[in-house]
């Protein structure tokens, strides 16, 4: 499951700077002299918790979470998903259909996107969906037998519309046990694939990147009995999946949460090292087509949650915390080596925290949420959704 801290309370340390922009939008920078400015391009109105964000095929970028209603005992959530057609288009809202999560999203390869999340009903399997042309196709996945809970944390095409890929979780019956799961779209049906068996009863997998059908990497988490978790990679190479050792990781805690392939030789991946004895920091790796090594951007402390390919490089997206205020945090890999995204804050009490990073023609987009903090009543408040672009 990809890890989301609780939002934490205190006054805001930094401000959002403002010039002359478009209508609906303004433009932001950060405090670092001579940071290129950013964008600010508005959701709909309303609360929304966003998890992740895609493009998903042209220009077009997708960001999904859920969103609020209601106080105290009331209180529900239900599925949202918001789309826009290019870097400086209005993002619009798109109706879901009944009984469709939106936790995770990605493409098909052919200009449909898929869109999924949780098991919600102790019968059944994992609602997914896939969206082309206004039209919904909506089916479940098989969850194991007696499965209490399951849900998908990745998903990504191999080989085109009829070879996609999604990985997750599930629990057994209603023991404090976590497994990972893999399942492949056929074209017609998703089936339950044989996953690598791990001496660990807590294992999930939260992202899933291929270059072809027989070349697709899965990356998450593995318990150990110590009780921190250590990264985790898995790769299927056209017949059956198998655990990739590390060295470079393997002796690390924490967990990786997103991956991208930019080609066979060079897959990157991203996540947090946290353990006993350090706080978190940002987690990079990659591969070269010989093994993995973990790489330093300079960003330091924090949890990464985006990762994204890019003209130039890869690009990482996350949260580092003080005082109880959440601020941005970012760096692009150039030929020049990792330079710093210079992401906004926000005015909001409590900060901004980037979910997701996406390139459309040479521009990066940045979304996630802005915490808001608490009513008079000591209630949480629902946080709002930002998007940020340059």
């Amino acid at each position: 499951m990809k890890r989301r801290t609780a939002l934490a309370a205190l006054l805001l340390t930094g401000t959002l700077l403002a010039t002359a922009a478009p209508a609906g939008a303004q433009d932001t920078g950060a405090d670092r002299p001579g940071a290129r400015a950013w964008t600010s391009n508005a959701f709909p109105a309303g609360n929304a918790n966003l998890q992740e964000a895609a493009r998903t095929g042209g220009r077009t970028t997708w960001a999904v979470g859920s969103r609020e209603s209601g106080e105290g005992r009331d209180r529900s959530t239900a599925p949202v998903a918001f789309a826009r057609d290019g870097a400086d288009a209005a993002w619009h809202e798109l109706a879901l259909p009944d009984g469709l999560n939106a936790r995770t999203v990605g493409d098909d390869g052919a200009g449909a996107t898929w869109v999924t999340g949780l098991k919600t009903t102790r019968e059944g399997g994992i609602p997914t969906g896939r969206y082309r042309d206004g039209r919904w196709q909506v089916q479940n996945a098989p969850a194991p037998d007696h499965t209490f809970a399951a849900g998908f944390g990745g998903v990504a095409a191999a080989g085109g519309p009829n070879d996609v890929w999604a990985v997750g979780y599930y629990q057994p019956d209603d023991f404090l046990t976590f497994l990972g799961l893999i399942e492949h779209w056929n074209g017609t049906a998703w089936e339950q694939v044989q996953a690598p068996a791990l001496d660990a009863d807590y294992w999930t997998l939260d992202a899933v990147t291929a270059t072809g059908p027989s070349d697709v990497w899965a990356a998450g988490t593995v318990g150990t009995p110590e009780g921190w978790p250590r990264p985790l990679l898995l790769h299927y190479d056209g017949r059956s999946w198998t655990r990739v050792s590390s060295p470079d990781l393997d002796s690390r805690y924490g967990e990786l949460t997103q991956l991208v392939a930019v080609g066979p030789r060079s897959v990157w991946a991203s996540g947090t090292e946290e353990g006993p004895d350090r706080d978190p920091r940002t987690l990079v790796a990659h591969y070269d087509g010989r093994g993995w090594t973990h790489q330093e951007t300079g960003i330091g402390a924090g949890h990464l949650y985006g990762l994204t390919r890019t003209r130039s490089g890869v690009a990482v997206v996350g949260e580092t915390s003080g005082n109880g205020v959440y601020r941005p945090i970012g760096a692009q890999l150039t030929p020049g080596g990792w330079q710093p995204l210079d992401l906004p804050q926000s005015a909001t009490a409590r900060g901004r925290m980037p979910r997701s990073i996406v390139e459309v023609g040479g521009r990066l987009t940045v979304v996630g949420i802005d915490a808001l903090g608490r009513d008079a009543n000591g209630e949480p408040l629902p946080p709002v959704p930002f998007s940020v672009t340059r």
